[in-house]
């Protein structure tokens, strides 16, 4: 019965060593990032660290999620948006590393392909897959409208779409005839 204790207490121990690892690793890859967005970003470190130490400090002292204290505190509208405006901040800057990194990757891989005298087949193919995965092939969103007007409801067009009846407006009436 006390070996069976030991072997479960040695167990519990070890799993809480994996957990304690894999929380540190999480924090140090959340610190690079920010390090490395940072960086890239060319913004005023000290400005942005001492931002982020005050936020750090506030909720370590408050242990409750951003969205709680949205809602408890008594904020006025602007600091509301001054909230989304930073956190719109950080989506773009999350787009701007992301799609340099891509761009890094491509052409460090179009520079080796060129050597390899296949920079032309490299070219082609990456242009596939770039359509390729910009084509959505998942049904649409609700209230999204199709480029197609069969498929909408009432066979409603959107907008900049040349139809028949607008262009012979056009010839029959010259440009100024249609809206």
């Amino acid at each position: 019965m006390n070996k069976l204790m030991e072997t479960k207490l040695r167990e519990y121990r070890a799993l809480r060593r994996r957990q304690q690892l894999i929380d540190n690793a999480k924090d140090k890859l959340n610190k690079s990032k920010e390090k490395l967005i940072n960086l890239l970003t060319l913004t005023n470190f000290k400005e942005m660290h001492k931002d982020k130490e005050d936020e750090l400090i506030l909720l370590e002292n408050e242990e409750s999620t951003a969205e709680d204290i949205i809602i408890n505190s008594s904020e006025t509208p602007t600091e509301v948006t001054e909230i989304e405006e930073e956190e719109n901040q950080e989506s773009w800057r999350y787009y701007i590393i992301k799609w340099s990194m891509y761009t890094v990757l491509w052409l460090t891989l179009y520079a080796i392909f060129l050597k390899l005298q296949f920079g032309a087949v490299f070219f082609v193919v990456s242009i596939l897959v770039g359509i390729c995965l910009n084509t959505r092939t998942g049904p649409k969103k609700k209230g999204e409208v199709s480029a197609y007007s069969v498929f909408n409801q009432n066979c409603k067009s959107i907008d900049g779409t040349l139809k028949a009846e607008q262009f012979e407006r056009e010839i029959r009436y010259g440009a100024g005839s249609v809206r």
